[in-house]
């Protein structure tokens, strides 16, 4: 795998990606729409178009957002040389998988999503998420060869996949948003003067994800199916909540406070839980 396409280069993964693999002394061809974006240097080399960057490769990735992907997948395919594989990191794929399943026997399809930003440092494990196209196992190889030592976790299908991500990234991203929305119309900086360890890693977090592009975020929310199921289901805990706190209601406060925290303790030791956040808090110092 010696000559990687990276199509969408100028995107913040396309960028990421972009790094990666020349580091890694890959000989990289890069496209992006953007082409002002988009820089050589050392073994990276700027193509004019899709079929240029893509046609000697070894391995073509797609980094674009999520409602281009199938269409840039096909595009892709229709000038790559016999035996290369093309991947995609989307972060929903029901539409996604579809178009590389229909891939023809001549490509090898990947279908995967990486688990950590372009903030993420190359030396970190990387964990990768991976749904099976066509063969395990040797989707399972690819995966290996592109990161070393990943984590991989192994899905069923694109379903299982939108509706874990609906939960881990959609809804997180909807209640980060909401947070700062409230947060950001009061006076930020008093705020911070007097927040203890709670708030600022909540604010963190916010202020992360808000640095997302905004494409990502309105995939995550809008795009995957499953999304709206758990952003209604969290809105309707929230009015719950927010009835038995206005009207004083101690009591059904706290059994419904109980009641969260033992379905909790059967996966995590809370009281953990609890030291690592002051042990993250440690190492940001």
């Amino acid at each position: 795998m010696q000559e990687v396409a990276i199509v969408g280069a100028a995107g913040k993964m396309g960028s990421w990606f972009t790094n990666y693999f020349a580091r890694r002394g890959r000989r990289v061809s890069v496209y992006d729409v953007n082409k002002t974006m988009l820089r050589t240097s050392g073994n990276v080399k700027v193509a004019n178009s899709t079929t240029s960057c893509v046609k000697d490769a070894d391995l073509v990735l797609v980094s674009v957002p999520v409602h281009m992907t199938p269409r840039v997948i096909k595009e892709c395919i229709k000038s790559m040389k016999v035996g290369a594989v093309i991947s995609e990191i989307s972060s929903v794929k029901y539409r996604t998988f579809r178009a590389l399943r229909q891939a023809p026997g001549s490509v090898q399809p990947l279908c995967i999503h990486p688990m950590f930003g372009p903030g993420a440092s190359e030396k970190m494990q990387a964990k990768v998420l991976l749904v099976p196209v066509r063969n395990k196992e040797a989707e399972l190889k690819i995966v290996h060869e592109m990161f070393e030592n990943a984590a991989v976790q192994v899905l069923p299908d694109a379903k299982a996949h939108d509706r874990s991500i609906a939960t881990v990234l959609g809804l997180t991203y909807f209640a980060n948003i909401v947070f700062a929305k409230v947060v950001s119309s009061g006076n930020i900086p008093m705020l911070k003067q007097v927040s203890g360890t709670t708030f600022g890693l909540q604010l963190l977090l916010a202020e992360s994800i808000l640095t997302n592009e905004p494409v990502l975020v309105i995939a995550l929310v809008q795009e995957n199916t499953y999304a709206k199921k758990y952003i209604t289901q969290y809105l309707k805990e929230a009015s719950a909540v927010a009835k038995m706190a206005s009207a004083k209601d101690s009591k059904k406060l706290k059994a419904d406070l109980k009641k969260i925290k033992l379905k909790l303790q059967k996966w995590q030791d809370l009281e953990q839980s609890y030291r690592r956040m002051y042990d993250i808090i440690e190492n940001l110092k």
